[in-house]
């Protein structure tokens, strides 16, 4: 299964309160055929990923994080900014991550992303009343 959206984003950076660019993949992962009915369990699993660069994915490289969104809460802010916040079933702790693209389009691609994404809520309308739509 191919991504559902990927780029650079800027990502904050919640101590430093600074943004960094980094390279985001919005993607299903399959799990080994037969693992997951042997299990019961899901055949996919919807991530983020989070990487240094471009070049990083290019090498290979594990991402610097992995963020399971199935069922996340993705809210638009304003201008090219949205947060997704991820449950805590899936992940060690339920964590709001702050990302901004570098267009409006951009960013609307991936919330149309995250709308193909199962029990995911995309909230188009930010805090200010605009809409993304």
């Amino acid at each position: 299964a191919g991504a559902l959206a990927e780029g650079t984003l800027a990502k904050l950076n919640k101590k430093t309160k600074e943004w960094a660019d980094r390279y985001c993949i919005l993607t299903c992962k399959g799990r080994e055929a037969g693992e997951a009915s042997q299990q019961g369990g899901v055949d996919f699993a919807y991530l983020l990923e989070v990487f240094e660069d471009s070049e990083q994915v290019a090498a290979h490289a594990k991402p610097i994080e992995s963020h399971h969104v199935d069922g996340a809460t993705i809210q638009f802010v304003q201008g090219t900014v949205f947060t997704v916040k991820a449950t805590g079933d899936l992940n060690k702790k339920t964590a709001a991550i702050f990302l901004s693209a570098n267009t409006p389009e951009e960013a609307r691609s991936w919330l149309n992303g995250f709308e193909l994404v199962p029990d995911c809520a995309v909230s188009w309308t930010g805090k200010d009343g605009s809409s993304l739509k």
